[in-house]
């Protein structure tokens, strides 16, 4: 029987009896597919009929989000034949053709976490859809097939040389159109900051940098290559004749409903333009302080910068290494206080409502200098420069700061004490920089690991093993003690040590707390900043690092109990219940469930850790504490060992959950429930334990050995 024989009734009523007796006679394995090749309906009437009759909502847009796509493997969308449209903290909504594929339903809510939303859509449009979302390749090949189809039919004079990379633009039009809107597309999906397209010899490279690091995506014949570029410069408004000087561009596009800005370069190389679109997706940046990754004491440090009511405050590293993003969570956390934003920036990259946003002209006599001059007379609180060049920007920016106003800026340097050297060297004077300054931001960004937790990755996070970024930092706040020495002229050594001692870590030592906390590897850690010659490990931290050439450098770390499981159990009845939690999407395993876990703070006992973890987390308090396992697992990326100490600890009965920031959703759960929703196997093994142990209603004769509360 088809799998959508509930449809069969509403055809019927759509239908007269010969139709439907053609139908009977047509149909296989689909009453859809049969309808649409034997009968007068179309896709869109038995949407409507449908739709109607089962009160289910039409996915009128096809537009799959990258969230969405990283949730739902490409096995599983052609399994059922459903395509994944969009995910939030608790939902994941699917476009289908058949609503009541329970099994569909039940799969798809246990792999991503979520209660599961159906919206009808046709099953041609889905099965097309799915190709061009999970095999973009495919979807390229067929564009350039219309290519060929396409100058195989013009009636042009062939092309004098192939090696000339020469086609009539015009006879391949319309499939150069979509090859540009699907590179885009990909682009966004995959969460790229840049594409790049490349001449080279043989053909033109696809790449997209995500995460920092560029993925050769696809590689284009070159003869498209003309027509491509020509493409790109009419959507952002570029001469196309003009191929052998430099251009600048925007261009806007649509992706999820949501408009997303372009910023077009091209760059004359040997074998043709080189293009580079850089993705300004405001949803990126759009993001508050507290979500960029920092440590808690890295953030506490950048909320008393912020505290300050004039003065200047600088933003430094390279280009790439997350400046702007945290330029504008600044500015976002400064708008609660009613004050008068105004920007100058060079392009202006984001558009936010509420400021003032000035671009950098230098052809019309509009630089950061004339700008900001005008910009004190409009009644300033805060100044964004987007970044200071020379000795007048420098030297504006400092007047600005010491007449009663916050002014913001990046400069490019390595360190954030290299940054006051800088300033003393465009000029300024050591006397003002002292007085101005209030502290200074330096910053990399490092991939997050993924999820997974495997070396070959997974569809989230493209075989990577990583997925998104944080950042690390170096935090200097001015002290009387640095405003002597930058007014005495120390250098940067002394300038450092004075850092020091007031509490600020190095970006090395601020990456080694995110590789100790499981966030990130050494390797990466490597690839951004430079591992010091001095090198100290920290107390408390993993003494074995891999070298880049994968030899272990130091001692082996002691084992020793570094975090903490517990389960919450409620007694109803004579059954137990455990609450399962699931975690926030802003967190490391967004949307995965799981017990009550923690860390273990220097010097606290892991029973102590238990019970605060419990009251942090759920706001419940524990009646009693019992030592489940003790569970010895390797951390790879670190090389060490770590014990995870699990516990089960009793409730009271029906008090209400008070959720920590880490988690949205909290479920109480019999045991056998909960081994098939915790995420992590060790908890699956846990909960055995706990099942035998509880089995009285308490530990039975063990229970003065496990009991510790």
């Amino acid at each position: 029987m088809p799998a959508d024989s509930w449809l069969r009734p509403i055809l019927a009523e759509l239908l007269n009896a010969s139709d439907l007796a053609a139908l009977d006679a047509a149909v296989t394995t689909s009453y859809w597919d049969a309808a649409t090749r034997v009968s007068p309906l179309t896709d869109g009437e038995i949407i409507a009929a449908a739709s109607e009759r089962l009160r289910v909502p039409v996915a009128k847009r096809l537009v799959v989000s990258s969230q969405a796509r990283e949730r739902v493997p490409e096995e599983l969308a052609r399994r059922y034949r459903i395509l994944p449209l969009s995910v939030t903290g608790d939902t994941l909504e699917i476009a289908t053709s058949n609503p009541y594929d329970m099994d569909c339903e039940r799969t798809l809510a246990f792999s991503s976490g979520r209660r599961v939303r159906m919206l009808l859509a046709p099953p041609s449009s889905i099965a097309k859809r799915i190709d061009e979302v999970y095999r973009p390749e495919d979807a390229v090949a067929k564009i350039l097939d219309g290519v060929a189809e396409r100058r195989e039919l013009d009636a042009a004079p062939e092309p004098p040389d192939e090696s000339q990379s020469y086609l009539d633009e015009s006879s391949i039009e319309r499939p150069v159109v979509k090859l540009v809107d699907h590179i885009v597309a990909e682009g966004i999906a995959s969460r790229a900051s840049d594409i790049h397209l490349e001449a080279e010899e043989h053909g033109i490279t696809v790449r997209y940098r995500v995460d920092g690091v560029l993925r050769q995506a696809m590689t284009l014949p070159r003869m498209i290559g003309v027509p491509l570029v020509s493409r790109i410069k009419i959507m952002a408004n570029m001469d196309i004749a003009d191929r052998l000087r430099p251009q600048g561009g925007r261009a806007r596009v649509g992706a999820n409903g949501i408009g997303i800005d372009l910023r077009v370069s091209t760059l004359p190389s040997a074998h043709g333009e080189k293009v580079v679109i850089r993705i300004l997706d405001a949803r990126t940046t759009a993001r508050s302080l507290d979500s960029l990754g920092f440590a808690r004491e890295e953030s506490a440090r950048i909320h008393r910068l912020l505290d300050a009511r004039e003065g200047l405050v600088l933003v430094t590293g390279p280009t790439g290494s997350g400046k702007t993003t945290t330029l504008y969570a600044m500015l976002r956390h400064l708008q609660a206080r009613g004050v008068n934003i105004v920007t100058v920036e060079d392009p202006v990259e984001y558009r936010t409502p509420g400021i003032v946003q000035v671009q950098v002209n230098e052809k019309a006599g509009l630089t950061f200098a004339t700008a900001l001059r005008s910009i004190l007379r409009q009644d300033p609180d805060i100044v964004l420069i987007g970044e200071i060049r020379d000795r007048e920007t420098a030297a504006i920016a400092i007047q600005a700061s010491l007449t009663g106003h916050l002014v913001l800026a990046t400069l490019h340097t390595i360190d954030a004490c290299s940054s006051i050297a800088r300033m003393t060297d465009l000029g300024v004077e050591q006397q003002k920089i002292a007085a101005a300054l209030k502290g200074v931001v330096a910053q990399r960004l490092v991939r997050r690991l993924c999820s997974c937790g495997a070396p070959g990755g997974c569809a989230r996070c493209g075989g990577t093993g990583y997925h998104g970024r944080i950042a690390v930092a170096e935090i200097v706040i001015s002290t009387p003690e640095l405003e002597r020495r930058i007014v005495r002229g120390d250098g940067v050594a002394s300038l450092v040590e004075v850092a020091r001692s007031d509490g600020a870590s190095s970006i090395w030592e601020s990456g080694l707390a995110h590789v100790s906390e499981g966030d990130t590897m050494l390797e990466e850690l490597l690839r951004v900043a430079e591992r010091p010659l001095d090198e100290i490990v920290p107390a408390g931290k993993p003494a074995r690092y891999h070298s880049g050439n994968g030899k272990a450098r130091g001692p082996m770390t002691q084992i020793k109990a570094g975090v903490v499981d517990v389960y919450a159990l409620s007694r109803e009845g004579d059954d137990w219940r455990v609450l399962a939690l699931q975690r926030a999407g802003d967190t490391r395993c967004p949307g995965s469930w799981e017990s009550i876990h923690g860390h273990i703070a220097d010097g606290e006992k892991p029973e102590d850790a238990a019970v605060r973890e419990v009251k942090e987390e759920t706001g419940l308090d524990v009646e009693r504490l019992y030592n489940v396992t003790v569970t010895g697992f390797y951390l790879h990326r670190e090389q060490t060992v770590q014990l995870a100490v699990a516990f089960a600890a009793v409730v009271p009965a029906a008090t209400p959950i008070a959720l920590g920031l880490e988690h949205v959703k909290f479920e109480w759960l019999a045991l056998s429930e909960a081994a098939a929703r915790l995420t992590w196997p060790r908890e699956r093994e846990a909960l055995g334990h706990i099942a035998v142990l509880l089995r009285g209603g308490d530990a039975g004769p063990a229970e003065d050995v496990l009991r510790v509360v």
